[in-house]
């Protein structure tokens, strides 16, 4: 009786097993690697680790150096990007609410009016810009105190970030107060308009309706008190008369207080949206103001580039003169050697 051998794994078929494994591991690892190149990765923490590395090791240098002055100036220069960083923060904060209001207050609908949250968006951002216009003015007397104290310390590109920093944050808030003023122009606009539409479709109608029925109750009353004159007085019926006659008395006033109300907010948020207007005019004169101090600077840069300009054209024209010079000699110095050769010649030729 012959028996089977049963069929071992041979080596081919390791070996086969193993390449193809290894090929779909590199398949897939190639695809990894693809979908890495791809896709977006946040390095801001590297960044950030990066960054704060590099200030300690230029503040480390520093103290080994024993250089107080410079150990100062990274210290101030920190500080001052500290609060830039916080005034940045609270401008995009800002700004978020800003396109809230700007969403709440172009809504032209009688109806889904938030004047209580529009008030209240207003009086957060107006204090938040007051708040943002002292954090610049702040952040740029710590730039000139800075620029006072480093004048005889090398570190011109602090210096020139730093203003460059301030100019930029002012420049921002100045756009955001802008888009505030324009905000609430808006919203004024949307208040006389809702204000023309319920005076037109809505106060007219009333008042001619409560018109109409304080008209005629009193008539129907006298009707038909002159016929319980005629006839039988009866008492309850005069006493539902008057009841029905004071009930649409008391409506009326309540319809009247009720628009009163309406009217008594509207001028109120009117005369808020005006004050706010006025706050931001003394910003905008603040913003200015500094502003005017940056292009003093700008100016005294504009003349040191006109003086630079006046003295390059100057020194144009005293190379030209010395070319010209130059020239003009060297054209003697030719004729002078074009003579020399022709009695040369004429010695030699002729009197030798």
């Amino acid at each position: 009786m012959t028996t089977r051998r049963r069929r071992g794994n041979s080596d081919s078929d390791q070996t086969f097993t193993n390449n193809y494994n290894t090929q779909e591991s590199s398949v897939v690892y190639s695809k990894e690697k693809e979908i890495n190149k791809i896709m977006p990765r946040d390095r801001t923490a590297e960044f950030n680790s990066a960054v704060r590395s590099l200030q300690g090791r230029q503040i480390a240098r520093a103290v080994q150096v024993r250089d107080v002055k410079k150990v100062k100036a990274l210290q101030s220069y920190g500080e001052f990007m500290m609060i830039a960083k916080s005034v940045g923060f609270n401008i995009s904060n800002t700004y978020a609410k800003l396109e809230k209001l700007t969403l709440l207050a172009k809504r032209k609908s009688l109806f889904n009016d938030r004047p209580q949250e529009i008030q209240e968006l207003t009086y957060i951002i107006k204090e938040d810009l007051n708040s943002l216009n002292q954090q610049i003015a702040k952040l740029q007397e710590v730039a000139k105190l800075q620029k006072a104290a480093q004048n005889n310390v090398g570190r011109k590109h602090l210096l020139s970030h730093e203003s460059s920093v301030v100019l930029s944050l002012q420049s921002k808030l100045a756009n955001m107060s802008n888009e505030f003023k324009l905000v609430l122009e808006i919203r004024t606009k949307n208040l006389k308009h809702a204000k023309s539409r319920r005076d037109q479709f809505s106060q007219g109608n009333n008042l001619a309706a409560l018109s109409d029925s304080s008209s005629l109750v009193p008539r129907q009353n006298s009707l038909l008190m002159s016929s319980n004159q005629c006839a039988i007085n009866m008492d309850n019926n005069g006493d539902q008369d008057r009841l029905q006659q004071v009930t649409q008395q008391t409506q009326a006033m309540a319809v009247y207080d009720n628009t009163d109300q309406y009217l008594y907010s509207r001028a109120e948020t009117m005369q808020n949206i005006e004050s706010t207007i006025v706050e931001l005019g003394g910003i905008f004169q603040q913003l200015a103001h500094m502003v005017k101090e940056q292009e003093e600077m700008v100016e005294r840069i504009d003349s040191n580039v006109q003086d630079a300009e006046l003295s390059i054209e100057a020194a144009h024209t005293q190379i030209l003169r010395y070319f010209q010079s130059v020239t003009s000699n060297r054209w003697l110095m030719i004729k002078i050697f074009g003579i020399l050769i022709f009695f040369f010649i004429f010695f030699v030729v002729f009197v030798s």
